[in-house]
């Protein structure tokens, strides 16, 4: 019953999601509890084969928020940037507050919910070919 009341909720939200980015293509990624994490598959750039920009919206379906965050990802570093974040009231799509750059880096565990999104997207998302991985940076002696 209540994994039914949770996955309504969380439907419920992916269609506001959708409804609220005109232009995005929200993919469901994973969910734990009332919260849900989704990718815009229309945002992500690839810069290598370790790292991409992308849009993704943490749904907290028991709060009735959405945080949406403009994102860097750097797979092979295992860590994340946020360039832009908004929370909104995910029922009347209210922006209730923006933020811009985080200048620091977050490390991602093997069971995060990052590392989830960012092997959804390298793993599940089409891409083609991607671009070769970033060459080393040479310390200067």
């Amino acid at each position: 019953m209540i994994r039914r009341v949770v996955g309504m909720l969380l439907g419920a939200a992916l269609l506001l999601v959708a409804g609220t980015c005109s232009a995005a293509d929200m993919r469901f990624v994973d969910a734990q509890g009332y919260t849900g994490y989704y990718v815009d598959a229309s945002s992500v750039t690839y810069e290598s084969t370790a790292a991409c920009n992308a849009t993704i919206a943490v749904i907290k379906a028991d709060k009735n928020r959405m945080f949406r965050y403009t994102m860097h990802f750097d797979r092979g570093k295992g860590v994340y940037q946020i360039y832009a974040s908004e929370v909104l009231a995910y029922d009347t799509k209210t922006v209730l507050s923006q933020s811009g750059a985080e200048n620091v880096t977050h490390p991602y565990s093997g069971f995060s919910p990052m590392k989830t999104i960012v092997d959804f997207i390298y793993d599940e998302l089409p891409h083609g070919e991607l671009p070769p991985p970033a060459a080393p940076e040479v310390a200067a002696e």
